[in-house]
């Protein structure tokens, strides 16, 4: 049912594209960090953990947290504007250095974005019982309609969804945000990938937590 829902805002966002006037999007606190929780089609989890976002430099290190004791863990250092990412195994002292094909990412408002306006989740009347979001939509080509929704207030993402034209579906809930990054040196490779060779075969952000699924 909650996929049926999501299916029928992406639907509702397309249509009102051509329609809804677009305003200059709102930017993101410079460093945010809190849990991101990412769910794909049919409800399975693609990965669940700690995030830290350097929106200036466009950085992005998720881990996933080890109370889910998964098969595949995931710890994943994204580097946009180098159009690289690490796969990250400290457990053995090893990782891997891919090329990062598409710089599209959930983070925030991504250029290009349609103003879908301002929504409430819940009751929009009663004090405490509704969530007040602004939400953004664009058809990515090849893929489908991807939809970000920050707080009107700070501009803080809470959520981002992505459809593919094969069905396939991602949704990003970002959980528990700070405006900090506690630990800078999360955005730094660690020594062990100094000298790393780049690996032929590069992904999109998107691609690697649907390889997790």
């Amino acid at each position: 049912m909650a996929k049926v829902g999501l299916l029928h805002l992406a639907a509702c966002c397309i249509i009102a594209v051509g329609f809804v006037e677009s305003k200059e999007p709102c930017k993101p606190p410079p460093l945010t960090s809190g849990q991101l929780w990412v769910t794909a089609a049919k409800g399975m989890q693609a990965g669940g953990g700690q995030f830290s976002y350097d929106s200036p430099g466009k950085r992005l290190r998720f881990a996933d947290t080890e109370a889910l004791k998964r098969a595949k863990y995931l710890d994943v250092l994204f580097l946009f504007e180098e159009g690289i990412f690490y796969e990250i195994d400290k457990k053995s002292s090893t990782c891997k250095k891919r090329p990062l094909q598409s710089t599209l990412q959930p983070m925030e408002i991504q250029p290009n974005m349609t103003d879908f306006g301002n929504m409430y989740l819940g009751s929009k009347v009663d004090s405490g019982q509704g969530l007040n979001m602004n939400n953004w939509v664009m058809m990515v080509p090849q893929l489908g309609p991807f939809t970000v929704t920050v707080s009107p207030v700070g501009c803080l993402t809470l959520s981002s969804v992505l459809f593919t034209q094969s069905k396939d579906l991602l949704m990003f809930s970002f959980l528990e945000v700070v405006k900090e990054v506690k630990d800078p040196q999360v955005f730094v490779p660690p020594t062990f990938c100094d000298g790393v060779p780049l690996e032929p075969e590069g992904n999109t952000l998107f691609g690697v937590f649907l390889n997790q699924v």
